[in-house]
């Protein structure tokens, strides 16, 4: 049975953004990389590496959550034909959003590589949970409707890829090098680079410091109910 981790109220309380933290390094050029792999899709090449979009995981009794590219995002056919009507846009925000326009589909849009300039406090916990709360909440509210979503980026393999990632890690309840060797499995292209890695990372500490914010809430909870038992 396929677990969620839900935002405990401690993650609704104002933060302050700490200071000192500095970018991750020369940017990546994720979009050039991405240009890289989409030549080599047009080559021959083994099997499912390849693919123009990949199931990913399906919730029990849910939708099903798949990876990507540019190709799959700006056919309507292969949307369709793989019943996925929600759509996340991992580039950059001034891309396109194909089927915008069509009532039939719904987008998010989650620029992940400009994650180190996040409005959060990204070197807390909070902080990277809030990062992607929208992300998790959008998916989450497909996913148990019984709806397909799909993140793409250029190639499926490094924006898209690391948020796949992320997403398999908050519902399998896995750890960031779980999270990237389940999805890679399932899709090969896939390859957190850059500062991917260090975003992973991050989420991965700030996913277990909610399970033992979640642990402490709940054994709480039994010692109320076990001392209100006293009482009756």
């Amino acid at each position: 049975t396929t677990e969620i981790y839900t935002l405990s109220l401690h993650d609704a309380l104002p933060i302050c953004r700490r200071p000192g933290f500095r970018s991750p390094g020369r940017m990546t050029d994720y979009h050039a990389e991405g240009v890289k792999l989409l030549a080599l899709q047009d080559q021959p090449g083994p099997g499912s590496f390849y693919e123009d979009v990949s199931p990913i995981f399906k919730l029990p009794n849910g939708g099903t959550f798949y990876i990507g590219n540019i190709r799959a995002a700006s056919n309507k056919e292969t949307l369709q034909a793989n019943g996925i009507t929600h759509v996340i846009n991992a580039q950059d925000p001034d891309t396109r959003n194909f089927f915008e326009d069509d009532e039939n589909f719904t987008y998010l849009r989650f620029p992940i590589a400009h994650w180190w300039r996040s409005k959060e406090d990204m070197n807390s916990h909070v902080g990277v949970r809030r990062y992607f709360a929208p992300l998790f909440a959008f998916v989450e509210k497909v996913l148990r409707a019984g709806g397909n979503v799909m993140v793409h980026c250029l190639a499926g393999a490094h924006r898209a890829g690391t948020s796949g990632v992320a997403l398999a890690m908050y519902y399998l309840r896995l750890s960031a090098i779980q999270g990237t060797m389940f999805v890679k499995e399932r899709r090969p292209i896939v390859d957190p680079i850059g500062s991917f890695p260090e975003l992973l990372k991050r989420l991965d500490a700030a996913l277990q410091d909610l399970k033992k914010i979640n642990a402490l809430v709940e054994k709480e909870k039994l010692s109320n109910r076990a001392v209100e038992s006293q009482a009756a």
